[in-house]
């Protein structure tokens, strides 16, 4: 039981999450990449603290992004439809690395026609070593 309220305490304690269930579409979080961490996906409508299971009964993995932006450092939960939108922006940004200290910018485009609960999402991103240019 401590474990569990230990993490229910460091969560809440987390920044918050850049989009919630009521953010609106067009809805865009931009920021510079300040940490990358991959953690426990928790349950969608499960008891709090209830981890997401794969078939074998292993725990799914999510990424989890810090971006600090002028409203403060915002969570990004990333989804799969948000990891190809980012991965799409690495590729249009012409760079393989995903590093801390890159500009992201995620936009929520609204809900996915054929899969209403889904969300998607278009992300744009700027390298590290081109934001600081003439600084």
């Amino acid at each position: 039981m401590t474990s569990t309220l230990t993490n229910r305490f460091r969560r809440a304690a987390r920044p918050p999450a850049a989009f919630g269930k009521n953010t609106r579409p067009g809805t865009t979080v931009t920021g510079h990449i300040t940490a990358v961490a991959e953690e426990p996906k928790l349950k969608y409508g499960g008891a709090p603290d209830e981890v997401e299971l794969d078939e074998n009964g292993q725990p799914v993995t999510q990424l989890v992004i810090t971006v600090h932006t002028p409203a403060g450092p915002r969570l990004l939960f990333v989804s799969w439809r948000m990891e190809q939108a980012i991965g799409q922006a690495l590729e249009a940004a012409g760079d393989a690395e995903f590093e801390t200290g890159a500009t992201l910018s995620v936009t929520f485009t609204g809900p996915d026609p054929d899969y209403p609960k889904a969300r998607m999402f278009t992300a744009s991103y700027t390298p590290a070593r081109h934001t600081n240019r003439g600084q």
